[in-house]
């Protein structure tokens, strides 16, 4: 039997495999249903972080529940995109993303039915931050010639490293503001703020801050010690902002290039809007391999759609869209029901769902994917929390790593190691 300090490295490490698996490893470059050195390296991945999470469950002393539902929701809406696609003549793409998309899923809902939900929320913040820290690191020389920090080795966007180093940010500062943070852990999470701002990811950095006042209004008794941290912030922060180019250089990043992006976004929006009604595509979409649609009357013929729900529309069509939507709002309103996880699952979803609107990645093989689907998982379950039992102290990411083979129930009606 697996010891428990070996689950939680073996867990870490699935969930770094599985992140490795969806983040961009080239720039530009869409999956078309080819096979390449790329392609081939990332499936074997995915299955590698399969087989471990399958691994650890077969060493797990215990079993917690699963909620069928996400999976089921999944897997309806990926067939509407395969339909659509065998419709338009697009079929083998979308249908490997769709495999590849609810591999992603099961190794994820393996991971969930291994360890307590706060455990596995520990885990993901773990990995991303590993990954976020590394490529963040690999960015330095561009941020020092004065570009925007994003990766190299890895070629990720700013965007995309705004996402690996927000979601650890959050849960140490959930941590903190519950007075389970130390002096190491706050250094930590103002060095994954600092990550975050120099991306200049201003979506990005508007969710995070949404994030954050959620995070701030689930406290419901601060220490002392946390009081005054915040209080010194404030003056820090305005100091930072009034006499430093930090506020400028976010707000101000690139004017004329910011206005011709959002220009872009919205001529292939209008595109997608502008599908004919009596078509295939505008019902059920033409599969998950739609990245780009054509665009006219312009000096490019392709635009990105740069927005989760204009993906869904061009991807899975009216039908797909409708029960994403539906399925969101669900997760969003279990999330704030759940007395357990509800003061950092809500502010995670707040942060991921924001950036949804002008980033892709919602429902598609992507880190941003792969959050949402765990918290879906974590609050849709049979374990989540529906009455507050009494005296709840909600533990999340940043606990120590368990060091016994076992857990238990402790006073607070929680599952802890033993």
């Amino acid at each position: 039997m697996m010891s428990a300090a070996a689950r939680e490295r073996a867990a870490c490490l699935v969930w770094l495999l599985s992140i490795l698996s969806v983040v961009a490893w080239r720039k530009g470059v869409f999956f078309d249903g080819g096979i390449d050195p790329v392609v081939v390296a990332k499936a074997l991945l995915q299955g590698s972080a399969l087989g471990g999470a399958l691994l650890i469950r077969a060493h797990s002393p215990s079993r917690f529940p699963v909620a069928g539902a996400p999976l089921l929701i999944l897997g309806l809406v990926v067939s509407i995109s395969v339909i659509g696609a065998y419709a338009a003549g697009n079929v083998v793409a979308s249908a490997v993303l769709a495999v590849r998309i609810m591999l992603v899923a099961s190794t994820v809902s393996v991971l969930v039915s291994s360890f307590p939900r706060t455990v596995v929320l520990k885990h993901l913040a773990v990995a991303l931050g590993i990954l976020g820290a590394f490529v963040a690191l690999t960015g330095l020389g561009g941020l020092a010639a004065g570009e925007r920090l994003e990766g190299t080795v890895l070629p990720l966007s700013p965007n995309a490293l705004a996402l690996l180093c927000g979601f650890p940010a959050l849960a140490l500062l959930h941590a903190g503001l519950n007075g389970r943070g130390r002096g190491g852990a706050a250094l930590l999470g103002v060095l994954f703020l600092g990550a975050c701002i120099a991306t200049q990811s201003r979506t990005a950095l508007f969710a995070l801050a949404a994030a954050a006042v959620v995070l701030m209004l689930h406290v419901r008794r601060m220490e002392p010690k946390v009081a005054m941290g915040l209080l010194a912030a404030i003056p820090l922060s305005a100091v930072l902002l009034m006499y430093t180019p930090i506020l400028r250089t976010v707000v101000a990043r690139g004017d004329a290039a910011s206005i011709l992006t959002l220009n872009s976004r919205t001529i292939a929006w209008e595109a997608v809007l502008d599908t004919p009604s009596l078509s295939w595509e505008r019902w059920l979409g033409a599969g998950l391999s739609v990245k780009t649609i054509a665009v006219k009357g312009q000096y490019w013929q392709e635009q990105v759609l740069d927005s989760s729900w204009v993906s869904a529309l061009a991807q899975t069509g009216v039908l797909g869209t409708v029960v994403i939507a539906a399925w969101v709002l669900t997760v969003l309103w279990r999330s704030m029901k759940d007395h357990e996880l509800r003061s950092f699952s809500t502010a995670i979803l707040v942060f991921i769902l924001l950036r949804s609107f002008l980033e892709n990645g919602l429902i598609e093989a992507s880190t941003t994917f792969l959050v949402f689907m765990t918290v879906a998982l974590l609050v849709q379950g049979k374990g989540a929390v529906a009455e507050p039992p009494s005296r709840v102290v909600p533990r999340v990411s940043v606990d120590h790593l368990a060091s016994a083979s076992n857990y238990r129930r402790n006073t607070n009606g929680l599952l802890v190691s033993d």
